[in-house]
């Protein structure tokens, strides 16, 4: 995998990571740059873990699944794509109903709580262990493997500390378009995957 499709991929994978912590911005508005700190270093520690937990699950049993690995990994990406622009539908609906509902009861200060945060970390990096899992066939060389972990993390890392510092500012187009923006290239990957699994019958 080149530097190019990992950063892609990481760009993608971090999209729910980027909504949720200008969601954290949003919230808390006044959110001090340590607690961004603390929020970007928990997704993206998290978004590296996730996939690399994945990936090694797969490689011990790869010799029984390599035959299937391009359909797995066609199939994960095609979930993960469909989903993905699928809460991007349902967010839209919801994001209506909140403003009017923020209207109604007026600004409030709320703060991220620490739980908060690791329980966010957790739920936007499950999709990265099913990734992990899928690129077994892709990268064969465990060094390989972890270095594009590490640029996951890192970009996760790098998006989120943006988006939650500026959640006032870039947080509503974030959780507008990021959704359909990651959905979109999940799909696109899955068709990418699809055309190598054709390749091998071929």
């Amino acid at each position: 995998m080149s530097f190019l499709e990992s950063l892609v991929l990481s760009i993608t994978m971090a999209a729910d990571a980027m909504c949720v912590g200008a969601s954290d911005g949003i919230k808390e508005y006044n959110i001090k740059i340590t607690k961004c700190l603390v929020i970007a270093l928990a997704f993206g520690f998290a978004q590296f873990l996730m996939p690399l937990i994945g990936y090694f699950v797969g490689f011990a049993i790869y010799e029984y699944i390599k035959v299937a690995i391009p359909w797995i990994a066609f199939s994960v990406l095609l979930l993960l794509g469909v989903k993905s622009i699928w809460e991007g539908i349902k967010k839209f609906k919801e994001r209506k109903k909140q403003k009017e509902d923020e209207e109604k009861v007026g600004e409030t200060i709320i703060k991220v709580k620490p739980f908060e945060i690791f329980v966010q970390s957790i739920a936007t990096s499950i999709d990265a262990l099913s990734v992990g899992f899928s690129l077994v066939g892709v990268l064969n060389v465990i060094s390989e493997a972890i270095i594009v972990f590490v640029i996951i993390g890192i970009v996760t890392f790098l998006l989120t500390f943006l988006t939650t510092f500026f959640g006032k500012q870039i947080g509503k187009y974030v959780e507008k378009y990021a959704p359909f923006i990651s959905g979109l290239i999940f799909v696109a990957l899955a068709i990418k995957f699809l055309v190598d699994a054709i390749k091998l019958i071929i």
